[in-house]
């Protein structure tokens, strides 16, 4: 007997290895989610996902500059690390010369998750949980992704849903006016919240993430901020996703963020600010 349990669990073992032998990480680079040409967007992904979660990284630069390269190979192991999907979308650009506006950014980067939406089973992904992150200008179109309540899709849209599927929210250094903020509302999804200290840009105060994260609180919704007094603008990259010089409690606190909004995994505490002293 004890023979052949010690076979069956190498059947096993060597089933399962052969299994991962077949998973393999890939991209599709520059898929076309809109009728102009900046409306495309990358998609890293496991072939062995299945109802794998999604995440959204949408880079900043003023509205006027930036590329959808800004999702690194840090932020691709830490969110693949967890499961997710990864899409990184261009949009239209604030060009001098040209009518764009960030509206129109935000309204482009809004017809990317939609079509993220309608194909996710080509990639295993799970259409209903959805997280939207970004920086600067990017996280100011995150969040306008996950609190907007209503999309006036143009007619050359490939989809119009009526909402977008967005469980969580992250924020670095985001760009936050006060409709913004007032568009969050009971029930919308989670907020995890980064601002830079003495150094943060004039444009991004850090203020606005204590603005933010009072209005979670007033609706009841699971926030939390991180507040790095020694950096300026956008220091996600330095104290989350550079895993040389990550600050361990943020990266936890991120951790169980993602784990309550995807997979529903423990309540971590929220309302609360994580200030990183020296980085």
């Amino acid at each position: 007997m004890k023979m052949l349990k010690t076979k069956t669990v190498v059947a096993v073992g060597l089933l399962i290895f052969a299994t991962n032998l077949y998973a393999e990480i890939k991209v599709d680079k520059d898929v076309s989610y809109g009728t102009h040409e900046r409306n495309v967007l990358d998609v890293y992904w496991d072939t062995d996902y299945k109802n794998a979660p999604i995440v959204f990284t949408i880079h900043g630069g003023a509205f006027k500059n930036g590329s959808k390269a800004y999702c690194n190979k840090d932020m691709q192991n830490l969110y693949m690390a967890k499961g997710c999907i990864v899409v990184s979308p261009n949009y239209r650009l604030k060009k001098e010369g040209t009518p764009i506006t960030k509206d129109d950014c935000t309204l482009d980067i809004a017809m990317a998750v939609a079509y993220i939406q309608a194909n996710a089973n080509k990639y295993g992904g799970d259409p209903s949980k959805i997280v939207s992150t970004g920086a600067s200008a990017g996280g100011y179109i995150s969040a306008q992704i996950a609190y907007n309540k209503k999309w006036n899709w143009p007619a050359d849209a490939k989809y119009k849903p009526e909402k977008l599927n967005i469980v969580g929210w992250f924020g670095n250094s985001p760009y936050l006016p006060p409709h913004v903020i007032k568009n969050v509302g009971a029930k919308d999804a989670p907020g995890f919240i980064m601002y830079g200290g003495k150094r943060e840009h004039p444009a991004t105060p850090a203020q606005q993430g204590h603005d933010m994260q009072a209005t979670f609180n007033d609706k009841k919704i699971w926030s939390k901020m991180v507040y790095i007094d020694s950096l300026g603008h956008v220091p996600g990259k330095r104290v989350l996703f550079g895993p040389r010089s990550r600050d361990k409690e943020t990266y936890e606190a991120f951790n169980q963020f993602l784990d309550m909004v995807f997979y529903g995994k423990g309540e971590p505490k929220g309302g609360d600010v994580i200030e990183v002293k020296k980085k």
